[in-house]
Parts: C-alpha cells; sequence; structure tokens
C-alpha cells in the first residue's frame, strides 16, 4: 500500500478558498441579514439552550465533586459491566444523557477520560450506548 499524502488536494482546497470568499461577500453585502440572523442566533441560545443545559452542567459538577459519581459507579458496576461493558461510572453518563441530551454525554465522558474513571475503548462505549439526540422530557 501506498502511504497517504498528507497534504490537501488542490482541487479541495481552491474549492473550499472560493467558497469561504463567496461567504464572506455574501455576509458584507447582506450584512442586515446576518446581523438579524445572528441576533435571533444568540436569543435562541440564551433563552432556551443555555437556561436548560445549566442545571444539569452544575448538577454533573457537583455530584462530580462530592464523589458521588463514583458511589454510582461502584454500585451499578456489577449491572453496567455484563451489559454494556463499560464500567459502572457508565450509568451517570447514560441517565444524564437522557435527561439533558447529548451535549452531556460528550461532556461527562471526557471528563471521566481526564479524570481516569474510564479507559478511551469504555468512554466511546458509553457514548455510543448512551448518545440520545433529544432528552426523554415529554
Amino acid at each position: 500500500m501506498e502511504p497517504m499524502d498528507s497534504r490537501p488536494n488542490r482541487t479541495t482546497t481552491v474549492v473550499t478558498g472560493l467558497a469561504v470568499l463567496l461567504t464572506t461577500i455574501a455576509l458584507i453585502v447582506f450584512s442586515e441579514h446576518g446581523f438579524h440572523a445572528t441576533v435571533a442566533a444568540l436569543k435562541l441560545f440564551f433563552e432556551v439552550v443555555f437556561p436548560s443545559l445549566l442545571p444539569f452542567f452544575i448538577i454533573s459538577d457537583v455530584l462530580l465533586s462530592t464523589g458521588m459519581v463514583h458511589y454510582l459507579g461502584v454500585y451499578f458496576e456489577p449491572r453496567m459491566r455484563p451489559v454494556f461493558n463499560v464500567p459502572g461510572v457508565g450509568s451517570f453518563v447514560f441517565s444524564m444523557g437522557l435527561a439533558a441530551g447529548y451535549p452531556m454525554d460528550a461532556v461527562l465522558t471526557a471528563k471521566f477520560r481526564q479524570q481516569g474513571l474510564c479507559a478511551k475503548t469504555e468512554g466511546e462505549q458509553v457514548l455510543a450506548f448512551s448518545h440520545s439526540a433529544e432528552p426523554w422530557l415529554g
């Protein structure tokens, strides 16, 4: 097998550059529309996304810092290991993911990896079975 060339294809570079250039020109020409779209996006973020996720970020950090997640991990280890082949702390990721959606899955799994609570493959497995695009709130 030939080694893959790490340099980007010239055609891809030209097409990407033209796309960025056209987008920049469009934002300059239609700056009022871009401004209103940006304001609407920020309004949506601060009125819907931020308030709905903030409590879950706070609760998860409090539970992590108090050691409750480790306790729950020990309790759920005999249930999680045979079924999903992940450590017991995966149950916390799964439950928070169901409540808050997929951003929490990724954030918590990254924190568990940084703290050494799960291996790389276990983290990938936790994300695979706990990833849900929408919380089960309604």
